[in-house]
């Protein structure tokens, strides 16, 4: 009977993986036991009926996940035995944040679960990191042992690389995963702004989305549902071996700016422009605060009035660009990430169900959007 204990539950990767779990085990002979685990209720998560539906199905206990004390009742079974798979995708991932948030909800959530994993002799911890870590001194794709950057990264990456080493250290069997630029059903940041850039270019009557930088840095992306069947997947692998392995995620369609554009415009049906020479030698020399400032200015209000006209008087999407994004720093940083080994590795049996970005894959999550009434119900 597999016993899976899912920290994140509700959050936009827990969510996909606590419906992989659920699917799982309706399919299986097994009987399954799934607890998860988060600081909010999902029925205030904007999920759709039939997500909800399915945590009405699971041990589902919210908490204040900062507290040690509800850490600890959470990793408690009936039985008193331990958890084959304890995954931690709680450690914050959302941009904009403050240092005390990340070192609260990051360093120090992640090292309290890893001492828990390790007092309760877990079958194998997962800790979910980020592929935001690596040191980007060129546009070429950070492999697991490319240099981590512990410089120019953010407050929010060097909090995940010490969150890697507490679960390095928990004596169990440990899987660490590194996602780019996930994006899917549930994202409310990473594709998100652009999504909001083309359709408004679209509504204005455009059939060109202005895009920066240049066409071949490369930022890779994974969507959220190959996250999580990795996650499950590494941690029937690696259930009671030794050690810590680490998998970067990123799907093999390597994408790049240019491809990235294309797949958000060909979803509306506009053309990206690529700005000239010139304009992005000026764009170049603009700190990043100053980018992002002129390019928020120049969304947030078109996006707010497109948001009442068609009666959404309550959505947390935006175009907001935070300055952590990886896109505000992508001239400087790309964020090339080859995800291959985990799909090579002999025995794991994993493969990407989306091996590349498409215009059908960033229409499911607009589609959802629309139907939980967060995006404005006009034609994509």
């Amino acid at each position: 009977m597999p016993t899976c204990l899912v920290f994140g539950s509700a959050n936009f990767y827990g969510r996909a993986l606590t419906q992989l779990l659920c699917r799982e085990r309706q399919q299986s002979t097994d009987t399954w036991e799934i607890r998860g685990v988060d600081k909010i209720l999902p029925q205030l998560a904007s999920f759709p009926a039939d997500v909800l539906a399915l945590y009405s199905t699971i041990d589902y206990r919210m908490g204040n996940l900062r507290c040690r004390g509800f850490l600890e009742q959470a990793f408690q079974r009936d039985d008193g035995k331990p958890w084959d798979f304890v995954f931690n995708f709680a450690a914050e991932h959302k941009f904009g944040q403050s240092d005390q948030v990340y070192d609260q909800d990051v360093r120090q959530l992640s090292a309290n679960i890893a001492a828990l994993a390790s007092q309760h002799s877990v079958g194998v911890l997962v800790q979910l990191s980020t592929a935001l870590i690596f040191a980007a001194t060129s546009n070429s794709q950070c492999a697991e042992d490319s240099v981590v950057d512990g410089v120019q990264t953010t407050v929010m990456a060097k909090c995940h690389v010490d969150a890697e080493a507490s679960a390095r250290q928990a004596g169990v069997p440990v899987v660490i995963l590194r996602p780019a630029l996930c994006y899917g059903p549930g994202d409310r940041q990473n594709a998100v702004p652009m999504l909001i850039m083309a359709q408004l270019s679209k509504q204005e009557g455009d059939n060109r989305m202005p895009v920066l930088w240049d066409k071949d840095l490369r930022i890779s992306t994974v969507h959220v549902s190959d996250v999580a069947a990795a996650a499950l997947a590494s941690a029937r692998w690696h259930y009671n071996k030794s050690a810590t392995v680490v998998f970067n995620l990123a799907d093999s369609g390597d994408t790049t700016n240019a491809r990235l554009a294309q797949a958000v415009g060909g979803l509306f049906g506009v053309e990206p422009n690529f700005q000239n020479v010139a304009v992005n030698f000026i764009v170049k020399r603009l700190k990043t605060a100053e980018l992002a400032e002129e390019v928020n200015q120049s969304l947030l209000g078109p996006w707010m009035d497109l948001l009442a006209a068609n009666g959404v008087s309550n959505s947390p999407l935006s175009p907001y660009l935070d300055q952590e994004h990886p896109y505000c720093r992508l001239d400087s940083q790309p964020r090339g990430v080859d995800g291959s080994r985990i799909a090579n590795t002999s025995g794991l049996k994993f493969e990407y169900q989306y091996p590349r970005l498409s215009p059908a894959a960033l229409r499911e999550m607009v589609e959802e959007f629309q139907a939980v009434g967060l995006w404005p119900a006009i034609p994509i």
